[in-house]
């Protein structure tokens, strides 16, 4: 809910502007850094330890001193992320009732924040909840422009619910009270069935402040309160997110093959594993010369040059 979802953020104070600017420097570095290390990985036809990408960026690092630059740089770009939550929610509230749900403008506009954060310069002398904005909003138009159409109702659905109030209000003249089912399934020559039907589509969101019972000194008890709330913190959107983005460079240092065939047998586009037949048939190609590019494709992710950036998710 909106209250659990803002309670949760209390826990993130804001950022003074010297804060971030340190922050968003970190975050730079890490950047710049990590095109240094594509560029090698490029050039050398597979991903560089952390050795080759410590000469390559010309420092005088030891290994060890990389690593915890960046994990101090993406602690940094979680920080300055979590520290802005609460813009989101403040611009995802500007946009509810159109398809999707808080929750979903909500990890939308994160995604846009995510955006934001990495392109954001310091050095220009504004905050970044001023660049975020636009990049926030962004998103969540993108978002509701791409999903909400896939549950608006047809217009034929909107054509009978507008002749089942029509007809509702006539005989709720006629007769003096509000017509049962029956008989405005018979008005309207519908089934009860197909008339409860079309009514369920056109009701409206129960409110989870609406009081549901009184309990005795206790006051009103609120849908919400009846309700375990499983929706995922604030906390848990921000590495979800970044896990889902670093999974997706990991499977770029395979071949577009290779990936392909990895996220159709794992359900990482649509969710649902598919056989190694069914994507043998995508291929044009056997169900064993699927199962050897799989096999190929898992043992190169299991190289630690290759996941070393999963590895904090497991070791968090």
């Amino acid at each position: 809910s909106i209250r659990s979802y803002l309670k949760s953020m209390g826990s993130h104070s804001l950022l003074h502007s010297s804060e971030e600017i340190v922050l968003a420097r970190q975050i730079q570095i890490l950047l710049k850094w990590e095109e240094t290390r594509n560029e090698l990985e490029t050039e050398l036809q597979r991903a560089p330890d952390y050795e080759e990408w410590t000469a390559a960026i010309n420092a005088k690092l030891i290994a060890n001193t990389l690593k915890k630059q960046i994990r101090k740089s993406k602690k940094a770009k979680r920080a300055m992320i979590e520290s802005n939550l609460r813009l989101v929610v403040s611009i995802a509230k500007r946009y509810q009732h159109r398809g999707l749900s808080f929750q979903d403008l909500c990890q939308e506009g994160t995604l846009g924040l995510m955006k934001a954060t990495e392109k954001f310069d310091p050095e220009k002398g504004f905050r970044l909840s001023t660049y975020a904005t636009w990049w926030i909003k962004q998103s969540i138009m993108r978002a509701i422009a791409d999903q909400s159409r896939t549950i608006r109702l047809p217009v034929h659905v909107h054509d009978q619910l507008n002749t089942i109030r029509k007809v509702t209000r006539e005989l709720s003249s006629t007769l003096g009270r509000t017509p049962t089912d029956a008989e405005l399934a018979e008005k309207l020559d519908l089934t009860i069935e197909k008339l409860r039907f079309l009514a369920s589509a056109s009701r409206p969101a129960m409110s989870l402040e609406a009081p549901k019972s009184v309990s005795r000194g206790k006051g009103s008890i609120t849908l919400e309160d009846s309700i375990k709330d499983t929706s995922p913190s604030p906390e848990d959107i921000t590495e979800n997110l970044m896990l889902k983005e670093d999974v997706e460079k990991l499977l770029h240092t395979l071949s577009s093959r290779e990936t392909s065939v990895i996220k159709m047998r794992f359900g990482l586009d649509d969710g649902r594993s598919k056989t190694l037949e069914e994507i043998g048939n995508v291929f044009s190609v056997t169900r064993e010369r699927i199962r050897q590019i799989e096999a190929r494709a898992l043992h190169k992710l299991r190289q630690p040059y290759r996941n070393h950036r999963l590895r904090e998710y497991v070791s968090d």
